[in-house]
């Protein structure tokens, strides 16, 4: 049987800072774990998130195909149906659908919705009702998995380190049996290409910066170095300029931004990444990297196939089709098909690359429609801006620490690396991405649980807003509380 602590137990075990709070609201200090009342500690990871957790690794880091064997058993599927089971019989209060009502995960099911509005009018139809339902709808579940399966800050922090021990396991299979080829670029990876695969390993960065702070096992610290070096490794031997970009956002993040860990961790990690780049950056490397510094004389610019030209047929597709796009998946079939250049091709008996749009915003304004990509975007900013407001002096500072704060600023690093390196990506519905989304949700679950039964529990004491008799306890002129 499933054990958990009550509503008004978790909310006793939120940091307070109230003076005058009942006795069952004990403060807590702001820099370490929150007080907790017997019987109200962290659980440990249960049998809903190890299932979860072995999603992340057979939808994210790819473990089927790493070990082609485990892919007769369709672990993707199974983990998912575990996690389902085990979500569909857990009796956790904080485990309910209705608890992440959040304004991701809304714009998640708009974009599904806008996604299945455009299969009928989509340009492969077979395809994009394959994907939406077999390869979309899959990562909706799992973000959904993600968020709704946390409880505790310690639920948060187990995740992020099974992600960081994931991209470890992917990173050293890739180095261990993938080389770099003739062009500077690794090639023929497993599931991801070079572009996509230092993406997630940008992303990954601030996972590793985490596992350095202050209060980690000397465990956690090592395997958040050895990360670091092996992601500063698959930046370089992808040769992509896109993670270029994305390593250089996300390494001045946690320089200037990342302040929840101590300023010396950040210098060690921004001056250590770029200390492992440039020792292990070869001059072919550099010599592709230069290339962004004169754009007209890169093919990228000037080709029929280069970015500069996909991205001007991709406006087109969006123009001629604004509402709900060509269709998922179906941007190559617009190369060949709609575009002017691909009918001159076809009709001469040439060959033309029938390409991917190579941006993660355009290709979905191109498949899904301007109100889809407009969704997309929204659910960036409404992300970034909820987890902002996760900071001790901040709106839900009374009932946060230091360690809700630095998951908070590390997912907003992480997503800040995807929106870079995803601008010369197409990954919008990467499952990484959901990952990300799903864990954010998770974060901004707790803390405003965390505020909604506590603020009922001191209402239940005659100390809330308005008491009879009393000062509003959450008025900060009359209660001293930031």
């Amino acid at each position: 049987m499933e054990s958990f602590t009550t509503l008004p137990q978790y909310a006793a075990a939120a940091p307070q800072v109230l003076p005058g709070a009942p006795p069952s609201i004990p403060a807590a200090g702001r820099r370490g774990r929150a007080a907790v009342p017997a019987g109200a500690t962290e659980p440990k990871p249960d049998r809903l998130l190890r299932a979860v957790g072995l999603m992340l690794f057979a939808y994210v880091w790819r473990l089927q195909d790493a070990f082609p064997i485990l892919s007769k058993f369709y672990l993707p599927i199974l983990f998912a149906g575990l996690a389902l089971v085990y979500f569909a019989t857990s009796r956790h209060p904080w485990r309910r659908l209705s608890q992440i009502r959040l304004p991701v995960v809304t714009l998640s099911l708009v974009l599904f919705a806008l996604m299945v509005l455009g299969i009928p009018g989509s340009l492969w139809r077979g395809a994009s009702f394959s994907f939406t339902f077999k390869g979309f709808l899959p990562n909706l579940v799992f973000m959904g998995l993600v968020a709704a399966s946390v409880r505790t800050t310690r639920d948060v922090e187990w995740y992020a380190k099974v992600n960081l021990y994931g991209a470890i396991f992917y990173a050293t299979i890739v180095n261990l049996f993938f080389h770099v080829g003739y062009d500077g670029r690794l090639g023929d990876l497993v599931y991801y290409d070079a572009n996509d695969f230092a993406l997630i390993m940008v992303c990954t960065i601030p996972f590793g910066v985490y596992a350095l702070k202050k209060g980690n096992r000397a465990r956690s610290r090592v395997f958040g170095i050895i990360g670091l070096w092996l992601f500063a490794l698959a930046v370089v031997k992808s040769g992509s300029r896109g993670g270029f970009l994305g390593f250089v956002a996300v390494i001045l993040y946690v320089l200037l931004r990342y302040r929840a860990i101590p300023s010396r961790v950040r210098l060690f990690a921004g001056v250590g990444g770029v200390a492992l780049l440039l020792l292990l950056a070869s001059d072919k490397y550099w010599t592709m990297m230069s290339t962004m510094l004169h754009p007209k004389d890169d093919y990228n610019w000037s080709g029929e196939q280069g970015r500069r030209e996909i991205w001007k047929r991709g406006v087109g597709y969006a123009m001629s089709h604004p509402i709900l796009g060509i269709g998922v998946r179906s941007y190559p079939i617009a190369e060949g098909t709609l575009s002017e250049v691909g009918r001159q091709r076809l009709a001469e008996g040439k060959g033309f690359k029938w390409s991917v749009a190579h941006n993660s915003f355009l290709e979905t304004a191109a498949e899904l429609g301007i109100p889809a990509a407009i969704v997309f975007i929204a659910m960036f900013a409404v992300t970034i801006r909820a987890l902002t407001r996760i900071r001790l002096d901040g709106p839900y500072g009374p009932w946060v620490t230091a360690r809700e704060v630095a998951l908070a600023q590390l997912l907003i690093g992480s997503f800040v690396g995807y929106v870079v390196a995803g601008f010369f990506v197409s990954a919008e519905y990467f499952s990484y991405l959901y990952f990300l989304f799903g864990l954010a949700a998770g974060l901004l679950k707790l803390v405003r649980l965390r505020r909604a039964t506590t603020l009922a529990m001191l209402a239940q004491h005659g100390r809330g807003p308005g008491a009879p008799g009393r000062a509003p306890v959450w008025q900060p002129a009359a209660s001293g509380a930031r």
